[in-house]
């Protein structure tokens, strides 16, 4: 790496560190995701409820889509997926039915279901294949879900951990290349 291109990317990084580094700079969701756990209290559901869950991500391309997101979601809920805070039905479905749309196919399986009292635990991977500026990207990763359910089984807590940076952005033009860098330096 030419000295040039080490000064962009001091340049790029140093905003960044200066801002991660602000004592008053959390994340955008944290605020949302620490009010939603005090607005909602979880109901007892079955591992089958939770299962339902994964309906919605095995039928991201389906048009029964709205359909399963109207029956698995409660009027009022609370979502964050890392990239997104949603908390309508509409927003949601349209979001999820445009990711869809972006990758050529999109697996996601259940693979264990934690509880502490109603609180669930969703452990998954996800298996993503898609393309960017025509080149195919087969993506694997896994990740944690946090839901809560009201009475009637719906869920209305929603929030995702995952690396979205490692499962999408690192495959992309430019950003990738600077998150590999930055990684490869940590």
């Amino acid at each position: 790496m030419n000295l040039l291109q080490r000064g962009l990317i001091i340049l790029l990084v140093l905003p960044v560190l200066h801002a991660c580094g602000a004592a008053t700079n959390k994340s955008t969701y944290y605020a949302a995701y620490q009010q939603s756990l005090n607005d909602t209290e979880a109901a007892e559901v079955s591992d089958q409820t939770v299962k339902a869950f994964g309906d919605v991500f095995a039928n991201l391309q389906n048009d029964q889509l709205a359909d399963i997101v109207n029956e698995v979601y409660s009027d009022n809920f609370y979502f964050n997926d890392t990239f997104r805070t949603i908390r309508d039905k509409q927003t949601l479905t349209n979001y999820l039915q445009e990711t869809g749309k972006t990758v050529e196919s999109i697996d996601v399986t259940i693979d264990d279901i934690a509880r502490s009292d109603n609180e669930v635990y969703v452990r998954w991977s996800m298996n993503m294949q898609f393309s960017v500026f025509g080149k195919a990207i087969n993506s694997d990763s896994v990740g944690i879900t946090h839901l809560r359910f009201n009475e009637a089984g719906e869920i209305i807590l929603h929030q995702d951990f995952w690396d979205g940076a490692d499962a999408f952005y690192q495959h992309l033009p430019v950003i990738g290349m600077w998150l590999r860098q930055i990684r490869g330096q940590l």
